[in-house]
């Protein structure tokens, strides 16, 4: 899109001076800023440079999880292509392996990777979480069935039976409080990540609002080019956005 953009700017007879003016005006804008909006002109900004385990362009092979899993923006890390048996591969058909960003605007590129850096560490950590979760809701349930299980038997002392009561109950609280705090962790990661996505959502949709500025633009001046004649003075009037003064 933006190159055929860019092509039909060059051979614009109408356009020149503006396309000019526009390329330098945006390359102050876009190294001045690098969240600017303008999608067109980026091409004047020097490429940024990041580590290849975190560039999109380093993949060998693209892919991503079902939308339905709400992991919009995130191919799946090179390391499970390329090494045999990394340390969470068990976990990379889930979701833990899919956290290099896929959005590769320039302006962009070295925010997307300190955020896809920060996902392989929150992926990393939560997935020690995810399984330690596991152990202990599982550690959880069988404390619960013994308790729920204890029954008196003949012979035994009526002391012996409270001890067992409150060991048993001791377990389980442990194990319940054990679990709300990983819970509580569980959660603070998901937001993390959740604001990543959240921050990747806007970039694209102002990454989309450019294309389609850009696509009305095109279609104006074509619209415009169908309805003056080449020859028109209009052409060649020189154009100054500032309005005339009356006198």
């Amino acid at each position: 899109m933006a190159g055929q953009s860019a092509t039909q700017l060059r051979r614009s007879q109408s356009s020149g001076t503006l396309r000019k003016s526009g390329e330098a005006t945006m390359a102050i804008t876009v190294a001045g800023s690098p969240n600017s909006s303008q999608q067109g002109f980026s091409q004047t900004a020097p490429q940024p440079v990041v580590p290849k385990h975190l560039s999109v362009h380093a993949l060998t092979r693209r892919r991503k999880l079902a939308s339905s899993t709400g992991n919009l923006h995130g191919y799946m890390a090179e390391d499970y292509h390329q090494i045999n048996c990394p340390l969470p591969k068990m976990f990379g058909d889930e979701k833990y392996g899919y956290s290099l960003i896929d959005i590769t605007d320039p302006r962009y590129l070295k925010e997307c990777a300190d955020m896809s850096k920060k996902l392989v560490r929150l992926s990393y950590d939560q997935q020690i979480i995810d399984l330690e979760w596991r152990k202990t809701s599982n550690a959880l349930l069988t404390a619960e069935q013994k308790q729920a299980t204890l029954r008196p038997r003949e012979g035994l002392p009526a002391t012996f039976m409270a001890k067992t009561q409150a060991l048993l109950k001791k377990d389980v609280d442990n194990a319940m409080k054990y679990l709300l705090e990983l819970q509580e962790q569980k959660d603070f990661f998901e937001r993390e990540i959740q604001k990543v996505y959240a921050r990747c959502d806007e970039i694209k949709a102002d990454l989309k609002k450019e294309s389609d500025l850009e696509e009305l633009r095109v279609h104006m001046e074509g619209r415009t080019k169908g309805q003056i004649a080449e020859d028109s003075e209009f052409w060649r009037r020189k154009f100054n956005i500032h309005r005339e003064k009356k006198t």
